[in-house]
């Protein structure tokens, strides 16, 4: 087995999982091999979160279980999630209660693609480790300090740029405008607070996405996200359009054309 090479960093863009296979044609490895491999690529994880490479080594053990072959066995998102909990449930110290984490699938996407494990397949719900490729990692993951992260979403006004919603309603995240996989930087200008809701759908719409990102809604809503109504004026010009014969769009720009004039 070739050891992870950490110094091998790229900007290249984000993977697409595999296809699912059939393990009858399985690889075998000793204890001792699999062991191995799990210890080199776990130490050679480029995250910064120390965190992040538990829950990563944690997929490990899940995908590539003890007395198994590559290709692995199937493992549903289910069974992944249990997973992280439960190596969560080991760790929970202090009073507070315990919350099940959220973000189990974007960790396993970062390890798949920002940590270069690409023989990681899916389809649908389940996923499998089907080769044991690691491809060059990406720069690692930065956070912005307290005191940018204020400059940040001061200039957002202290709201999730897609959503509009405020940070009292909901917790604000650090996004990247344009992904890193999309040889994003880390300057200020390419940082804008999300909510973790619109953070994610924004992942999943990035994934395998080749447009331009300079005039995506995701990167740029102050620029090219739609138009949001109240809902009593969108209902008042839906009922006005109707009566007069409009169409909604029509009476829209009517109305605007009119107010500048």
């Amino acid at each position: 087995m070739t050891p992870p090479q950490s110094d091998r960093l790229g900007g290249k863009g984000r993977q697409q999982f595999l296809d699912l296979v059939k393990p009858a044609d399985q690889t075998t490895f000793s204890p001792q091999e699999r062991k191995r491999w799990i210890e080199q690529t776990y130490s050679a994880f480029v995250s910064p979160s120390q965190a992040n490479r538990h829950y990563y080594r944690v997929f490990l053990e899940v995908l590539w279980p003890e007395n198994s072959g590559i290709p692995g066995p199937q493992v549903s998102e289910d069974e992944l999630r249990l997973a992280i909990d439960q190596f969560r449930r080991r760790q929970h110290r202090g009073n507070q209660p315990y919350k099940p984490y959220v973000d189990v699938f974007r960790r396993l996407r970062e390890l798949q693609g920002e940590e270069g494990l690409v023989g990681i397949a899916k389809r649908g719900r389940v996923y499998q480790l089907v080769q044991l490729q690691i491809e060059p990692k990406k720069i690692p993951r930065i956070q912005l300090s307290d005191q940018d992260w204020v400059k940040i979403c001061q200039q957002y006004q202290g709201r999730c740029a897609v959503c509009d919603r405020h940070e009292s309603e909901v917790q604000l995240q650090q996004d990247h405008k344009i992904p890193r996989s999309r040889q994003g930087h880390n300057t200020l200008d390419n940082w804008q607070p999300l909510c973790r809701e619109c953070n994610n759908f924004k992942s999943t719409a990035c994934r395998g996405c080749d447009l331009n990102c300079q005039t995506c809604a995701w990167a740029f809503p102050e620029h090219y996200s739609p138009l949001r109504l109240s809902p009593a004026n969108d209902a008042q010009l839906r009922q006005t359009a109707r009566r007069e014969g409009y169409s909604v769009n029509q009476l829209l720009n009517q109305i605007i054309q009119q107010f500048f004039a």
